[in-house]
């Protein structure tokens, strides 16, 4: 699914008290807009090196890698590769469950 999908599939399935004449997205370009936020949104913070996690999804984070020799596959030379930054894409462990068609697990409360 891409961006376009996922906005056609919000446009028609949020709607204001399960209303199909009411939704929430009046149009395909408000909730193409609404994501082009969001994802510019994390996109910002993790420009400033900052973390972001979403409950039940996951969290991206910046990751350094270093810098090092490395080998070049089509000469077999050794190139000098400089440090850089990667985003890393955690995903939480509900979301790791029912991709593998598991039932989530319950947490249980500390309280009594």
């Amino acid at each position: 699914m891409n961006r376009r999908e996922l906005a056609k599939t919000l446009q028609s399935t949020l709607l204001y008290d399960n209303d199909p004449n009411d939704p929430v997205f009046p149009n395909f370009r408000f909730a193409d807009d609404t994501l082009k936020l969001i994802f510019d949104l994390i996109g910002k913070q993790l420009e400033q090196g900052e973390e972001v996690a979403i409950a039940g999804f996951g969290r991206w984070k910046i990751r350094e890698t270093a810098a090092g020799m490395r080998r070049n596959p089509q000469t077999q030379e050794m190139v000098r590769v400089p440090a850089t930054q990667k985003v890393r894409f955690y995903p939480a462990s509900a979301l790791k469950t029912s991709v593998a068609g598991k039932p989530a697990p319950r947490r249980r409360s500390t309280k009594r």
